[in-house]
């Protein structure tokens, strides 16, 4: 995700926050706290962190909070939104299949899209959301805990039919649909297109890939943005949340 959608975030970023699926920030943080177990002062990886706002709602609640994100005009905006809440956050900028943790951390999140499921045409598709799971489990502790939202399969393929697969516009292999996103723009201003790929996922087939490189998922719940509840994957949500552990050598 280096350059179509880097693009699209750095032009949406100072309307970002306008979304209907951002507005339950407090809400989600309380979930993340809760799912995740956090004790006071934990040290917590929000990778994708886009405009800060789970990261910042973290750092108010006392937790020690490391966002990184690809484009430079969402830190922007993350950082005059840290500056307004008078905490402190460590933004970094970086692709998050590129990042290397230079600590070991309680938790790591990565939500909404921030890092995973979104692609260019010139990214692997097998290798580089593989390559950002690596690298939080790098990033945790033996134990430590991780909660990601992905777009749900099965509503990619509810909403699908042939006409669609031969047109190239799904890839029932990859489990890819190739995506036009749109944003508002402000007042008088055009929307801001962008076209790009988008990767979808089954749980089973995040519990083998996470199994591979040292991650544990213990729930699945549906995590739609903005409607987070503890309860199994609808056929039709668009994203739905797996939340698990780093393994323990020994197990």
């Amino acid at each position: 995700m280096n350059g179509v959608w880097k693009s699209f975030f750095d032009q949406i970023a100072d309307r970002y926050e306008r979304e209907v699926f951002t507005l339950n920030t407090v809400a989600e943080v309380d979930f993340i706290v809760e799912e995740l177990e956090l004790k006071a002062g934990a040290c917590i990886l929000d990778i994708g962190c886009g405009t800060g706002r789970h990261s910042i709602e973290l750092a108010r609640r006392g937790y020690r909070v490391t966002g990184v994100d690809i484009s430079s005009g969402m830190l922007e905006v993350a950082r005059k939104n840290m500056a307004e809440a008078g905490v402190q956050v460590e933004f970094i900028e970086c692709a998050a299949q590129n990042f290397t943790a230079a600590q070991q951390y309680d938790a790591v999140l990565s939500l909404c899209e921030g890092a995973l499921c979104l692609f260019d045409d010139d990214d692997d598709l097998w290798s580089r959301d593989m390559a950002i799971f690596a690298n939080m489990a790098a990033a945790l502790k033996d134990n430590g805990r991780f909660i990601v939202t992905v777009l749900n399969a099965f509503r990619l393929i509810r909403s699908i039919n042939d006409v669609d697969v031969a047109a190239g516009t799904v890839d029932l292999f990859t489990l890819t649909s190739r995506f036009e996103n749109e944003v508002n723009g402000k007042d008088g201003e055009e929307p801001v297109k962008v076209r790009g790929i988008e990767r979808y996922y089954t749980p089973s087939e995040l519990v083998r890939m996470v199994n591979r490189i040292g991650l544990k998922i213990d729930k699945v719940y549906g995590g739609t943005a903005g409607g987070w509840l503890r309860e199994p994957v609808k056929l039709d949500e668009i994203e739905f949340m797996a939340i698990g552990r780093k393994k323990t050598p020994k197990s």
